[in-house]
């Protein structure tokens, strides 16, 4: 077996059980090494692309990338992990497909005479009430997908009001200062990079490659979790390494569900593009005491009414 194929090919759970444990690490981790190579590479010459178009830049040009300096950086951040990506886009795009033919397997072989157009279904055309079952399906999938937002949301916001009820967010320095560089963006900016940018990317490593690759390695309990803690210390600091650890076992959760990746994607984009444009100009911090904690358990009952459904969500 080559190199290109540990690192792109799709290996089924039955061709990876023979498998030791060493070569399964090694096929779960060389994208993830690889990714990272390339990501730091990809910083290095990019700062110094920056660097170089500053001694020979104008006063003007300077002093307006002095002057937005966190925006520069978080651009430099966002073009960074995309490259990074682009190296194992063909091993996420294998993953993805994969796990979707897989899924689609399952559907066949548990529900053979729904309504859903897949290779080796059989389609039909069951009405109920004078509309097709083709259009409830349309309908459910609008109803699955606004359920994944609505989680995202209200785990995100209640994660965010309990740490900073704790005390956790003021007493890490270097969360502080992640956050100075995240909110130092200009705000629109921040919306693409934090909204789009950041969950396609970061989905596509964790989830697509990394998720997939220890499920069929290790099975679901074990992939979620460690999926969920690598991708929790990919931010850094403490204070976001615990908080994204555990919006990446609800990230997992959801796509192992919906199997679908546009599952975690929507989910990733939500959580943060509603956390970033709540606290760009500290609307949380306003949630004190009984406020807070009132916050709290609205959040953590909303989260598990969401997750309720998601668990009796058929494939």
């Amino acid at each position: 077996m080559g190199f290109g194929d540990m690192l792109n090919r799709y290996f089924s759970k039955e061709e990876i059980k023979s498998w030791t444990s060493i070569r399964k690490s090694g096929y779960i981790l060389l994208p993830l090494f690889i990714y990272f190579l390339v990501h730091d590479v990809a910083e290095i010459l990019l700062w110094a692309g920056v660097n170089q178009f500053m001694v020979k830049g104008s006063t003007e040009t300077n002093a307006f990338l002095t002057n937005n300096a966190y925006t520069v950086q978080g651009i430099v951040n966002g073009l960074m992990i995309l490259i990074g990506v682009a190296a194992i886009w063909k091993a996420v795009k294998s993953e993805v497909l994969g796990n979707e033919r897989q899924q689609e397997n399952r559907k066949c072989s548990t529900n053979p005479k729904e309504n859903i157009k897949v290779a080796g279904c059989e389609k039909t055309e069951e009405k109920a009430n004078g509309v097709s079952k083709g259009m409830w399906i349309s309908d459910q999938k609008v109803t699955d997908y606004a359920v994944v937002a609505a989680l995202a949301f209200v785990a995100a916001f209640g994660l965010n009001i309990l740490f900073h009820l704790l005390g956790i967010t003021e007493s890490s320095e270097s969360f502080t200062r992640a956050v100075n560089a995240q909110y130092g963006v200009d705000f629109f900016i921040g919306l693409f990079l934090y909204g789009i940018v950041s969950p396609v990317a970061e989905e596509a490593v964790f989830r697509g490659v990394m998720y997939n690759r220890m499920k069929r390695c290790f099975g679901v309990p074990p992939a979620l979790f460690l999926s969920a803690l690598l991708f929790g210390c990919y931010h850094g600091n403490l204070v976001q390494a615990i908080y994204g650890t555990l919006l990446g076992i609800l990230i997992a959760y959801v796509y192992e569900k919906y199997g679908s990746f546009a599952a975690p994607v929507l989910f990733h984009a939500v959580a943060n593009v509603s956390i970033y444009a709540l606290t760009y100009h500290n609307g949380l911090s306003r949630l004190t005491g009984i406020t807070g904690g009132v916050a709290v358990i609205v959040s953590t009952a909303a989260c598990i009414g969401c997750l309720l459904y998601v668990r009796k969500r058929k494939l």
